[in-house]
C-alpha cells in the first residue's frame, strides 16, 4: 500500500538547494567567473606565474623592462582568453540556462519548505522494462493502483543502482520529492527480497517506448495510473 506525507526538508538537501538558489543572474558575470577564475587551466595559469614572472624580472632587469614584459604577457594572456572564451561560450551559455533553471526550481521548493515522503510495502515484485536511456518501473500501488517510475540511466538517479545491484526488488520502498520541481532527491529499499521473476524485458525501440508511454496515459515519474497492476503489466508486454 503506497502512502505520502509531508516532511521537513532534511538539512544536506536544504543545504544544496541554497546553494543552487545562489547562483547569478547574470551570463557576463558567470562567463567572467568561469573564464577569468582559477577553474580554466590557462587562467590559473597565467594568475599563478604572472606575479612570479614580473618579480623575476623585475629583480634582474628593473621598472622598465618588467613593465614591457608585463604588457606582452597580459597581451598574449588576453588573447588566449579570448581564443578560449570564443571556443567556450555554446557551453557556457548552456550550463548557464540549466543552472538558471535549477536556481528558480531551488527557490520555489525552499519557499514551500517541505518535501514529500513516501513509503511503499510491495505485496509482489515489481516488474521493470528496459530502453536504452533507463527503465520503467511499474509497481502495485493497492486499491487498482499501479506505481510507474521512470528511472534514468546514471549516478544522478538513485534508483538506477539500486536497479542494477538487484536492490529494487525489495518489499519495501522509501523516497522523497520536492514539492514543486518534483525532483526525487532520496531513494531506499528495505526488508526482504520477492522471489525472482522472469527477467527484464526490452523496449527496444523510441517507437516502441512512445507507444508504450502513450498507452499508459503519458504519466510523469511517480505518477499514480488508476489501473490494476496485472492489467498495466499485461499491456505493456503486448506492445513489445
Amino acid at each position: 500500500m503506497l502512502s505520502t506525507a509531508r516532511v521537513e526538508l532534511p538539512a544536506q538537501i536544504e543545504i544544496q538547494l541554497k546553494a543552487a538558489a545562489e547562483f547569478v543572474d547574470n551570463l557576463m558575470d558567470f562567463a567572467r567567473d568561469d573564464l577569468i577564475g582559477f577553474r580554466r587551466p590557462l587562467a590559473a595559469a597565467f594568475a599563478l606565474s604572472a606575479p612570479v614572472v614580473l618579480a623575476l624580472v623585475f629583480w634582474s632587469l628593473g621598472l622598465r623592462a618588467m613593465l614591457e614584459v608585463g604588457v606582452g604577457y597580459f597581451a598574449i594572456a588576453g588573447a588566449g582568453l579570448a581564443l578560449i572564451g570564443s571556443k567556450l561560450w555554446p557551453g557556457l551559455v548552456e550550463e548557464f540556462d540549466a543552472r538558471s533553471f535549477a536556481k528558480r526550481k531551488a527557490i520555489a521548493d525552499l519557499k514551500c519548505g517541505f518535501g514529500e515522503a513516501s513509503f511503499l510495502n510491495l505485496t509482489r515484485a515489481s516488474r521493470v522494462f528496459e530502453h536504452e536511456c533507463g527503465a520503467i518501473a511499474l509497481a502495485d500501488a493497492g486499491d487498482l493502483r499501479t506505481l510507474f517510475f521512470s528511472i534514468e540511466s546514471g549516478e544522478h538517479d538513485p534508483r538506477w543502482a539500486l536497479y542494477r545491484a538487484g536492490e529494487l526488488n525489495r518489499r519495501v520502498w522509501r523516497w522523497l520529492r520536492l514539492p514543486v520541481s518534483r525532483e526525487l532527491v532520496k531513494f531506499a529499499t528495505e526488508g526482504s527480497k520477492h522471489p525472482e521473476t522472469q527477467s527484464p524485458r526490452m523496449i527496444r525501440s523510441i517507437d516502441a517506448y512512445e507507444a508504450v508511454h502513450l498507452a499508459l496515459g503519458e504519466p510523469l515519474d511517480g505518477a499514480i495510473i488508476h489501473r490494476p497492476f496485472d492489467e498495466v503489466v499485461d499491456m505493456v508486454e503486448r506492445l513489445l
